[in-house]
């Protein structure tokens, strides 16, 4: 599966963990991604000292609804030959592997629990909200200058800006006023507390780059991490169903334990029967020896008495 998703940001809470710690939370509605195409590119692997190019697919995820009649016609186009009938906000791409385990292709779709869970530590991208044009203080976080000793219109000014006679010029990257916002930025770190797959929402430890309504994408970087948060106290679960969860553990592991119980029982009369069998198999075998003794004991008797015939003939010789 892929290892990312588009949400849409709704605002910021909070929540509140079993250790009675207060947590700062975003809330982000994650509807289904879907799969309008691929392209395969290369793309410069930077991992070792010598760069080299590497092939790479490449999967075009289109998010957020929209009718289609509103979108332009070669992306309609594209749309109705991937099967969808609906128009999307926004068409990204995310770098995949396809392989046997995920599958992916033109035309499906991804839902929030096929790609996130809870306890992922996530990286967030979003675009910052724009503030137009800012001064230094609001811009690059300036203190300003003395608010006495003349100072009366200087306050938020940026100061000296330049060398002397040389260089004779600014030096290029001077923090100025200008244009603040509207950046991509990446916020790492965050894990995801909650979700809900009735709402399709997701809980974020931590603040997200963007206004609420904006679009952002959660990737997931591979780490875990536990964070237990009181859902009886935020109202999200009943006690009733929280005891049910707890109590569901330990009979699993009487279950398991029955079970190998059951097996051990199981062996032990196996092992009974075997040893009844050998026994009564013992006692055939000394019976069949005690009547075989006998017979040959009533053989040997026969053949040491004398019969009638003998006797008379004995008799008749004398």
């Amino acid at each position: 599966m892929l290892d990312a998703i588009f949400a849409t940001k709704l605002g910021m809470t909070q929540a509140w963990s079993k250790n009675g710690k207060r947590l700062a939370v975003t809330r982000c509605k994650a509807d289904s991604n879907i799969i309008i195409g691929q392209q395969e590119t290369s793309v410069t692997d930077k991992t070792s000292r010598i760069w080299h190019q590497q092939p790479q697919t490449i999967l075009e995820v289109g998010f957020g609804m929209k009718k289609q009649k509103n979108m332009k016609k070669p992306l309609k186009t594209r749309l109705t030959k991937s099967g969808f009938s609906f128009g999307v906000r926004q068409i990204k791409g995310i770098r995949h592997e396809i392989n046997e385990e995920s599958p992916l292709k033109a035309g499906d779709s991804l839902s929030l629990g096929q790609v996130l869970a809870v306890g992922d530590v996530v990286k967030v991208q979003g675009v910052s909200k724009g503030h137009g044009f800012a001064g230094a203080m609001k811009r690059h976080g300036f203190h300003g200058g003395p608010a006495t000793h003349g100072q009366s219109d200087r306050a938020r000014a940026v100061g000296a800006i330049g060398a002397h006679t040389y260089p004779g010029r600014t030096w290029p990257g001077q923090r100025m006023p200008g244009h603040y916002g509207v950046e991509t930025k990446t916020v790492s770190g965050l894990v995801v507390l909650h979700i809900d797959p009735v709402n399709k929402e997701v809980w974020l430890s931590g603040p997200v780059p963007g206004a609420n309504t904006s679009i952002v994408k959660i990737e997931k970087t591979g780490q875990k991490k536990t964070v237990e948060l009181d859902l009886v106290a935020m109202g999200l679960a009943s006690e009733e169903a929280v005891k049910e969860e707890t109590t569901k553990e330990p009979v699993e592991e009487k279950v398991e334990e029955t079970g190998t119980a059951k097996v051990e029982e199981k062996t032990e009369a196996k092992k009974v029967k075997e040893k009844a069998g050998e026994t009564e198999k013992e006692k055939e075998t000394v019976k069949s020896e005690t009547v075989s003794q006998s017979a040959a004991k009533t053989e040997t008797k026969s053949a040491e008495k004398p019969t009638k015939t003998e006797k008379k003939e004995t008799e008749l010789k004398k």
